[in-house]
Parts: structure tokens; sequence; C-alpha cells
């Protein structure tokens, strides 16, 4: 947490900081985290997933210091060609799935490399993730592959091994693109592209998740992909191309629809925004912009509006497909399809609250790597 947020948090909430929402500043804060907590491994590591059949591999980077360096033996070799990524909440294992069958595991170490579990064969077979996450439990994983499907495998905490929970969920007709889970564990959402947006309600404590509704893009000629929430899982945003905007809903927990689409929704962004990233702390929402290798940025208001940061869009690699937050809460990472580079970290201006300022940049592997994920630690 970055000094002055951490000074205006203690100053709005007072040291129990059990309020979730706030007045102060018009800015959300995460409900206090209930189980499985405090992560095993303390680095503010990043990781990216290099899809290239020929450069099949995880690149590890740690950011300490002011400085982002490539960890030790990195990039760490894949036996299968990675396209999605997920860290427990603990940082204890990451995820590696692939399209050409299979989800492998890997250890995280004290110093943020990794070490392959399972004697390097899959943990799960029979599947191909195009998109996973855990839950916020940690007990979870969900990952949905082209069928379109979802399925739900149990973690082992002390192996990693994952075991299937229930039979796969067939998903609406569409192209699997990126999968969701809000905050408070309630609902998984999974973009389809031009199928919109499948919805589904999940329960942490059996592993059951269920199909419940359908989200359709404003035209059937556009496309839905990248997915995000605020910390209080209150909104959900989606990106749509062909209209080049995010969309922004009320997520309902009561009621018939699920989903109301705000007044002020939708929000232009660049063109071809692929991914969507809130910031933990609700300040500021970040949308990579694939087809022009921008970032839009936007700062979020208490009732769900949007107002573009200061010197937005911000300048990336070619072909931005994926985000993430670092641990520090300092640093936005962008992974890039297209290279030039591969790895671009910005830092979060404090000054002008939310711009991004270009900071390091790294090749993943050698090129072209074709960078499809992006996650780290929590």
């Amino acid at each position: 947490m970055r000094v002055g947020l951490k000074r205006r948090f203690l100053y709005c909430f007072g040291l129990a900081g059990l309020l979730v929402t706030s007045s102060c500043g018009g800015k959300f804060f995460p409900e206090p985290c209930k189980t499985n907590c405090t992560p095993t491994n303390s680095g503010d590591y990043i990781y990216v997933a290099n899809s290239s059949t020929t450069a099949s591999s995880i690149a590890g980077f740690s950011l300490a210091n002011s400085a982002l360096n490539a960890l030790s033996n990195s990039p760490f070799a894949s036996g299968l060609p990675p396209n999605a990524l997920a860290i427990t909440p603990k940082n204890t294992f990451l995820y590696v799935g692939s399209i050409s069958g299979g989800i492998l595991a890997y250890t995280i170490n004290s110093d943020g490399t990794l070490t392959i579990a399972n004697g390097g064969s899959p943990v799960a077979s029979g599947v191909s993730p195009i998109a996973m996450k855990v839950d916020p439990t940690g007990q979870w994983l969900i990952a949905a592959d082209l069928t379109p499907q979802v399925l739900v495998f149990s973690i082992d905490a002390s192996t990693g091994a994952l075991t299937t929970q229930g039979n796969a969920l067939g998903l609406d007709t569409g192209s699997t693109s990126n999968l969701y889970i809000t905050p408070n564990g309630q609902f998984v959402f999974i973009s389809l592209g031009t199928g919109g947006v499948d919805i589904l309600t999940f329960n942490s404590t059996s592993g059951t998740i269920s199909l419940s509704q359908l989200l359709k893009p404003t035209s059937s000629n556009n496309a839905d992909f990248g997915l995000s929430s605020d910390p209080n899982s209150k909104y959900l945003f989606v990106t749509e191309t062909g209209v080049n905007s995010l969309r922004v809903f009320n997520i309902n927990t009561t009621g018939a629809s699920i989903l109301t689409e705000l007044s002020t929704s939708p929000v232009k962004t660049g063109l071809g925004p692929s991914q969507v990233l809130v910031t933990k702390d609700g300040s500021y929402v970040y949308v990579a912009n694939r087809t022009d290798g921008t970032i839009s940025g936007f700062t979020l208001a208490a009732n769900g509006s949007l107002t573009t940061i200061s010197g937005s869009p911000y300048a990336t690699g070619s072909a931005p497909v994926d985000l993430v937050e670092d641990q520090s809460h300092a640093y936005i990472g962008v992974a890039c399809a297209g290279g030039n580079p591969d790895l671009q970290v910005f830092a979060i201006d404090t000054a002008t609250p939310g711009k991004l300022d270009a900071f390091a940049s790294k090749t993943t592997g050698t090129d072209p790597v074709l960078a499809s994920a992006i996650t780290g630690t929590n």
C-alpha cells in the first residue's frame, strides 16, 4: 500500500478499517480478508506467459528497490504453451493453463523462482484452459476452456495437486476469452466474445458452480472480452469491441437481473479493448487497448462513474492483452502479445493520481515469444 494511500485509509476509517465504502474521496476499500490471507511468500514478483510453441516458458521478474529485474534462471521452461496464469492467495503455487491440453503447477520459491510440481506432468489433463483464476479462499481453481465449458478443481494446499469437483459445466455459445471471480467469491463471469458474458453463481464452501444468466453485447457485431470488478464486488466492468468502450454494471444480489447497466455506461476507450483492471483499493480502472497499443486510465467514483485520468491513453508495446497490479500497489504491468516490449511496467503517479508513468520494460525471452498472460504475487 502506498504511503499516501495508507495515511488516507487511516484518516478515513481509523485503525480498525472495518468500513467497506467511504465518502472520503469517493473511493472504495476492500472488505477485510477472512481466510487464507497471509502470504507465504512476501516478495513482489511478476510472471508472464510466453505462449509461442517454440519458446513455451514463464518469465519471472522481481520488483524491488525501484527496479525491475529478471529472476534467476528465468524464463522457466513450460512443457505446454501457456495461455493462462493463476496464483494462490498465499503465493505458494502458480498454475499454468494451456489450450494444448492441461494445467501445470509450479511451486513459488522464497526468491520468486519457480519449481515445477508433479514431475513436470500436468496436475489436470483433459482440459484446455484459455482462462482461469483461484477463488479468494484459495480452495478452488476455476478454469474455462475452448469447448466452451468451465471446470472447478479443489486445491491441495500442501502439494498443489488438483482434484476435479463435479462435472464440467457447459457454457453458452461463443469463444471463451476471460474469466473473473468477484472478490466476495459469489459470482464468476466468463466472456465469450460475440456470445457475450456468461454469469455464474459460485458456492465457495462446496465448490458448486451454476450457470445463471447471459449478458449479450450491445450489438451482434460487437464482442466482450475483459472483465473486472471493484474490491467490494458492487460493479462489473466489461470491455466491448465494436463500440470500443467499457461497459459498467451494478451487480445485484437480489432481483431478477444480476446485472444492471449504469446510465453513465458505456465509456469510450481506445481501439480493441482486450482487458480491464480495477486497482485493489478501488481508485483506478485501466483498460488495455490491443488494436492501438495503449492503456486507457480512469478514476472510479463511489457511484461507479468513470473520469479519464490526465495523460490517458498511455502508449504500450504492440498488442497489449493483459494487465496486473503489483503486490505493492504502486505499479501496473502489461503483457504485449506483439512485443516491443513483451513486458512493460508503469508506476502509478501520486502527484497526478492514477496517471501512468513509464517505469521499465523487458523482453521475456527470445522474440517472438507471444506474451499471452500476466500475473503477480498478492
